[in-house]
């Protein structure tokens, strides 16, 4: 029998070579099952002062991660450390088959508790890649060796609308693909590319499912994709992107980030709140 949520975490149109899964609603031959733990999902370079402990997600059976984001929290090295951040390989059969994939999924659940105030926006996880130690903090407004790297995180916006929160190469190219997504995507000169905002709207008090399907392009050539489903769905589909300008930049694993920001304090959490993240899930597609 197909769950509702399988079919969530791995969309059915595409074929998996392999992969992992720590949800015990998922069964597909080429799926292994996962314990959400650090070893086992090859959890690294953890974000100080912060935490990840493993809980009961709420209205589920399942573990999950748990994320406090303190009143006045920002940003990840603002005053208030709030949410948590990692990278994450996957467990070792899935790690050493990134850096020869050209087609990865990633996805994962995630719950914001009821009373969620989404203020002006958050991170949320994505994957990344890039060369060698150069796919590392892909982010925070980084503009040097941008070429050489990819990160490609969620977010939520006010009222809860949802983004990819891309960082790519800066490229002519890029930015006229990314510019048409609907309903607004916006270039942000210092930060990232914001893409198809309000494409979904996240829940509070309930569990959002995301998915997010990277092909690299070749080197040389833009016919790089990005696909996001959010509880089944396809909301955003681009293709015609350069994700990389050597074969030497690869899929590394996932960046599992998470904060209110942002870098000012017009982002930070007006109140202690609590999300939880469940269900992670990869595979490799090509």
């Amino acid at each position: 029998m197909i769950t509702a949520l399988q079919s969530w975490l791995f969309p059915p149109a595409l074929t998996f070579l392999s992969g992992f899964t720590t949800s015990s609603y998922v069964n597909l031959s080429q799926i292994t099952t996962a314990a959400l733990a650090d070893d086992a999902l090859g959890v690294f370079k953890i974000s100080s002062g912060t935490t990840h402990p493993v809980v009961t997600g709420p209205n589920s059976n399942e573990s999950a991660w748990e994320a406090f984001y303190p009143e006045g929290s920002y940003n990840p090295n603002g005053p208030i450390r709030g949410g948590f951040g990692f990278y994450m390989t996957g467990p070792p059969s899935f790690a050493e088959q990134l850096s020869t994939a050209n087609e990865v999924l990633t996805s994962y659940s995630v719950m914001f508790e009821p009373d969620w105030e989404w203020m002006k926006g958050g991170k949320l996880p994505g994957q990344f890649g890039g060369v060698g130690d150069l796919a590392y903090r892909c982010s925070g407004g980084r503009q040097n060796d941008r070429t050489q790297c990819f990160d490609l995180r969620l977010m939520w916006r006010a009222n809860g609308a949802g983004e990819v929160y891309a960082y790519l190469p800066l490229s002519e190219n890029n930015a006229q693909v990314l510019a048409t997504v609907p309903p607004m995507s916006v270039e942000n000169p210092d930060y990232g590319f914001s893409i198809g905002r309000g494409a979904w709207t996240f829940r509070p008090g309930a569990w959002n499912v995301v998915a997010e399907r990277i092909k690299l392009n070749d080197p040389g050539k833009n016919n790089g994709i990005l696909q996001i489903w959010v509880n089944g769905t396809t909301v955003i589909h681009v293709q015609g992107l350069e994700l990389r300008n050597s074969s030497q930049s690869v899929f590394q694993g996932m960046h599992f980030q998470t904060f209110f920001g942002g870098s000012t304090s017009a982002y930070a959490s007006p109140q202690d709140q609590k999300a939880w993240f469940s269900d992670i899930s990869g595979a490799i597609l090509g």
